[in-house]
């Protein structure tokens, strides 16, 4: 999937839009095409990208994406209703229990994005830029961990891990940990993110962990 930023995109515009896609990649899920020999492993050789699931999570659908957006409550209102208007797919992701499940689904997912009037940036500056305005978007949020410098696949990478409580229609919260991690590569970014319970009661650290370290970036 390929996308192709504006010339005249202000950073201004350029970073709401990022928070949109950077909120909805918190909390939603979507369409997946796994590798015909391994249904585990999903492959997109358009970007390069190659990650494997646990035998036991589920690969999650486009459609689901979309009411996962549409179940979840943001503390700006007109942000909440942008997100949902413009919520686009990424490229994969996979949920550790079999929807719907009453509780906060651990999740792994992965997006793509233009870096336009941010390229050149180090990851540690991306990840502070997209980071920085999310406090009014959701409920008790705290950066609890970096941003930090590391690596994925080999790549110059930056991570941060967010604690926040998510909420849904019927009112109840759910006290959430997500990590995100940059990865810039060319013209574009990786963004991963990954949430599980912050008491890691339906899903661990150590599970996004050994998704992580199965994920695979072309170096271009």
């Amino acid at each position: 999937m390929a996308y192709f930023p504006n010339k005249n995109l202000t950073m201004k515009t350029y970073l709401n839009n990022s928070l949109k896609t950077l909120a909805a990649l918190l909390v939603s899920a979507t369409a997946i095409c796994a590798a015909e020999e391994d249904k585990n492993v999903f492959v997109n050789t358009s970007v390069g990208l190659t990650v494997t699931k646990p035998a036991d999570w589920q690969f999650v659908s486009a459609d689901q994406h979309l009411e996962n957006v549409a179940r979840t409550q943001l503390n700006d209102q007109q942000m909440q209703e942008a997100m949902q208007k413009h919520a686009t797919a990424p490229l994969v992701v996979m949920m550790k229990h079999p929807e719907p499940f009453d509780d906060l689904n651990p999740s792994f997912k992965v997006n793509i994005k233009p870096l336009g009037n941010i390229s050149g940036e180090d990851p540690v500056a991306i990840i502070n830029l997209l980071t920085g305005s999310m406090g009014k978007m959701f409920k008790d949020f705290k950066i609890v961990e970096g941003p930090t410098e590391t690596t994925i696949s080999g790549l110059k990478a930056a991570h941060v891990r967010i604690h926040y409580s998510l909420q849904i229609p019927d009112g109840r919260t759910f006290p959430t940990a997500s990590d995100l991690w940059v990865v810039p590569r060319g013209k574009y970014f990786f963004l991963i993110g990954a949430g599980i319970r912050q008491d890691e009661k339906t899903g661990s650290h150590a599970e996004v962990d050994g998704i992580l370290s199965s994920l695979k970036l072309e170096a271009l």
